[in-house]
């Protein structure tokens, strides 16, 4: 029955109210009358309407609600008597279901009207064979017919319909009926004449066959109807078209003879899940962003898209293509998406397709490590394909210099079909050869005797600790707690861990290593905060200490260099307990009263000098004292598995004079590690190079080195600063030219994600400063410091991004000839604290975060009229009796919560 409207069901109700409140008036109950006779039978009634779900109609969404929209899309069947049926449903993101979705547009030049927000495809799966791996086929290789041709279906790349027969049930529910008589494709392909690189076999065998494994696809999206040119008959609108947010996708597999959908007994091809991409995409932003599902892809992205394209060159290394190489469609999905996502470490040059540069893009990570995209699960059973199946056109997607006709760089000689290649590669060998171990860089201290080359890794790195070479362990290690004693040194009691075991270190001298198979070893650091520019407790770290461990291992008073040891890295070790506890007592290292967000960590070493990081020196092949080619170079190679980084409060009773509540509360959680390694699986280690060797991976102290107070070459380096920079490239007009003369260039780095989707790094909440855990922080924030020391005249300058490589290139923004003085240091030898020159350079808290992604000269002016500083001096903004910064920043009139450019709004629209 037809629910009542609200107003009637409230009368109703206030009617039954009154007529209960009339009826509880009257007096007692009378005794029951005798039964009455019994009534007529009444006549029957007629046949009610069916009942219908309350469904919003689309029709009646602004072009700005539909923008706003989320969209579900769900297949319920499909039956195949020529031209498919597909029911299927269509609710918003709260489960609501929309009608009225089957508008229509019509050109002139068309001989069907298509349904300008939805489009359908369907495919076969061929089943795999001893020479080849199952592939998609799809059925939709036609264009649609014309008002000049009619009824005549041109053979064409793989496309989606839109143009048969679309019932609109009016309660979210639809029904549509393909235009394509599927089971008469072969024969519309067999009729046509072709010429040039239109070549016939390229469209593959399109015979339909109902017992195999078809997929229909359903997209519903696009631009809202009346906008761009999406209207009845395909003209401008004139008004600005407005997309949708997030369109739905639909995938249905099933067996067309039956009808039922694929179970596991069927043939499947389910490699990959999306949730594994959008670890790092977020969000898919091509083909207008209509395409949001993996199995949604692969219909269309198959061996099919080469037709109609001349077959490419590859000559010295360079690729000339556009479309088919070595008789291979580009576009297929393993190939396309493997060689895009190796990027610049592909070994030929040129390619380009789809608007996509391969060369150019930068992936986060290391290649190798295959499972980030698969892995076998319910939800994909084929996903350990990659190495049970190995083929071809999958594997040449990354190893591009083979040339499978001639042999040319494949030990296997010429391949034609894949029947040989799980002979030669096992999947224990395939597994092996993709463990990710970035080899030693050759420009290393150790090799070169540069100090310049004292931060690069010596040695292999193994930097994912669940995939690693036979032989390889695992070390990590554990603070149990951090406390001051009573001269308010620093005390910290940790151990290590070899393979999750707790072990006890070797004796020195009898030993010259701290464990047995191993060499070097990791730092032991003290970060807290001190006074500075008028703040008493800054909300992020500016002085610390730190001492290499193996130095105070050996008690001898040096470190490895034989150097004498400083006062702050003086210490004394004890232990082991009989837990393998050991405890490092620092002797000489000040920690004032004023010391706030007291922290230690361990971890932390890269400097090959003095502070070689803990690498194993057995594991089979991954030789100690030599290089990549096997060259002897003393102390260089074995394979370093960088420990995780890990840091404790202070706690316990603290002396007297210390703030307990400053000293104990941590730095506010702005990132998390698993938000930094969903993109980049173990931070700083990729397929060919490594920063800070992967011995630095901790997001949270980073900030130890890199906060306010650190400056390179007229750029704030510090974390929220060069990790915007960073990431931001692509955004950027002034290139971030910081560690150029190291061989960087930053301003080459693609972002795989949204930029504006700050929650892909930041932890909800974390940037906005106006809600209550925040707020607290703001008149603590630090000025990030962007010059000091001398500049030279004239200024190198990143301006075009082709400059010479190796260099030292400055900050745009600093000024030739100036000399901006030195900036802030503490001492911790003495306890001293130095101000920095008040001729130093500083932005503004918030400028400093924002500009560098808005780094417009538009941009940057908008910041400094609302009172932001961006590369200003220290003087300019310093109270002179004070000593603090004046922050004049009015950032929140317009970009806090519910204001007209709220951060959030702004930049979590795309969700």
């Amino acid at each position: 029955m037809r629910r009542k409207p609200l107003k009637v069901l409230a009368g109703l109700v206030a009617t039954a109210a009154a007529a209960f409140l009339l009826i509880s008036c009257r007096g007692a109950t009378g005794q029951t009358g005798p039964a009455g006779a019994n009534g007529t039978n009444g006549t029957n009634g007629t046949n009610g309407t069916n009942g219908s779900t309350f469904a919003i109609d689309a029709s009646s969404y602004t072009p700005d609600e539909w923008a706003d929209l989320t969209l579900k899309a769900t297949v319920t069947s499909v039956t195949v008597n020529g031209t498919p049926v597909v029911n299927f449903k269509v609710t918003d993101s709260k489960n609501v279901p929309v009608k009225g979705l089957g508008f229509t547009t019509k050109t002139s030049s068309n001989q069907y009207a298509s349904y300008a927000n939805m489009a359908f495809a369907i495919a076969k799966l061929v089943p795999a064979t001893t020479t080849s791996p199952s592939r998609w086929v799809s059925y939709v290789v036609t264009s649609n017919p014309t008002a000049a041709a009619p009824d005549v279906w041109v053979p064409t790349r793989p496309t989606t319909e839109n143009i048969g027969t679309l019932v609109d049930n009016g309660d979210g529910t639809y029904k549509y009926t393909f235009r394509r008589d599927i089971t008469q494709t072969k024969a519309q392909l067999d009729a046509y004449t072709y010429t040039g690189n239109n070549v016939k076999a390229d469209l593959d065998d399109v015979t339909y066959n109902a017992n195999l494994t078809h997929r229909v696809t359903l997209y519903v999206g696009g631009t809202a109807r009346n906008t761009g040119t999406n209207t009845a008959d395909g003209s401008n609108s004139g008004v600005v078209a407005k997309a949708i947010n997030f369109p739905a996708n639909a995938i249905y597999d099933f067996i067309p003879a039956t009808g039922a959908p694929v179970g596991s007994a069927n043939e499947q091809r389910e490699i990959t899940q999306v949730s594994a991409c959008f670890t790092c995409h977020a969000k898919f932003e091509f083909h207008g962003s209509g395409r949001q599902d993996t199995r949604y892809c692969v219909v269309c992205h198959n061996d099919q898209r080469k037709y109609g394209r001349a077959e490419g060159t590859l000559s010295n290394g360079t690729v000339s293509s556009n479309g088919k190489l070595q008789g291979h469609g580009e576009g297929d999905f393993p190939m396309f998406i493997h060689r895009i996502h190796m990027g610049e470490e592909l070994t030929n040059k040129g390619y380009s397709y789809g608007g996509v540069d391969y060369n150019d893009v930068t992936y986060p990570q290391d290649q190798r490590n295959c499972v980030k995209c698969h892995s076998a699960s319910t939800a994909t059973p084929q996903g350990d394909n990659w190495f049970k199946k190995p083929n071809r056109f999958a594997c040449g997607g990354c190893h591009d210099s083979i040339v499978w006709s001639t042999g040319q760089n494949h030990q296997g000689g010429a391949a034609f079909d894949d029947q040989q290649c799980s002979q030669c590669h096992s999947e224990a060998a395939i597994k092996t050869y993709h463990i990710p171990v970035t080899p030693p860089n050759d420009k290393n201290y150790y090799k070169t005797g540069n100090t310049a080359d004292n931060n690069t890794n010596a040695s292999w790195i193994a930097a994912f600790p669940n995939n690693l070479p036979a032989g390889a362990s695992k070390v990590t290690w554990e603070i149990s707690s951090f406390t001051l004693n009573s001269s308010a040194k620093a005390v910290i009691k940790f151990r290590f861990l070899k393979d999750g075991t707790p072990v006890a270190l070797n004796t020195y001298p009898a030993k010259s290593e701290m464990l047995d198979g191993f060499v070097g070893g990791p730092s032991v650091y003290v970060a807290f905060t001190v006074p500075y520019d008028g703040i008493n407790y800054p909300a992020d770290w500016n002085a610390t200490f730190s001492t290499y461990l193996k130095d105070i291992w050996r008690g001898d008073g040096k470190n490895v260099s034989g150097a004498a040891l400083g006062a702050s890295a003086k210490a004394t070790l004890t232990g082991p307990d009989s837990s393998n506890y050991y405890t490092i007592t620092f002797t000489d290292a000040v920690i004032p009263t004023s010391a706030g967000m007291l922290t230690a960590g361990i971890g932390y070493t890269y400097g090959l000098q003095n502070t070689q990081p803990l690498t194993q020196i057995n594991v089979p092949g991954f030789p100690y004292n030599k290089d990549a080619m096997g060259n002897d170079v003393p102390k260089m190679g074995g394979l370093a598995v960088p420990a995780p980084n890990t840091w404790k409060m202070v706690s316990g009773t603290l002396p007297a004079g210390f703030d307990t509540t400053q000293a104990t509360t941590p730095r506010r959680t702005i990132v998390e590690n698993k938000r930094c390694n969903d993109c980049h699986g173990a931070l700083g280690v990729f397929t060919a190079k490594a920063y800070h060797a992967g011995q630095r991976n901790d997001a949270q102290t980073c900030e130890f080195c890199h906060n306010g107070q650190r400056v390179n070459s007229g750029w704030g380096v510090n974390t929220k600063d060069f990790i915007h920079a960073l990431h931001g490239a692509g955004k950027r007009v002034n290139k971030f030219s910081w560690e150029v003369s190291a061989g960087n260039k930053y301003w080459e780095i693609t972002y795989p994600s949204i930029l504006n989707n700050c929650e892909a790094c930041h932890v909800p909440g974390s940037y906005n400063f106006e809600i209550a855990s925040n707020a607290g922080e703001l008149p603590n924030l630090n000025w990030t410091t962007v010059a000091t020391g001398s500049i030279p005249n004239p200024v190198p300058v990143i301006v075009t991004g082709t400059e010479p490589v190796p260099g030292t290139y400055y900050s745009p923004f600093v000024t030739a000839g100036a000399n901006y003085g030195s900036g802030f240091s503490y001492n911790a030898n003495t306890g001293a604290t130095t101000p920095a020159a008040s001729t130093t350079l500083v932005s503004s808290p918030y400028v400093a975060a924002c500009s560098n992604c808005h780094d417009t000269t538009m941009a940057l002016n908008h910041m400094k009229a609302m009172g932001g500083s961006f590369y200003v001096s220290r003087a300019s903004v310093q109270n002179a009796q004070t000593g603090a910064l004046i922050n004049s920043e009015q950032c929140f009139l317009c970009h806090s919560a519910g204001k007209v450019a709220d951060t959030y709004v702004v930049h979590m629209k795309f969700k």
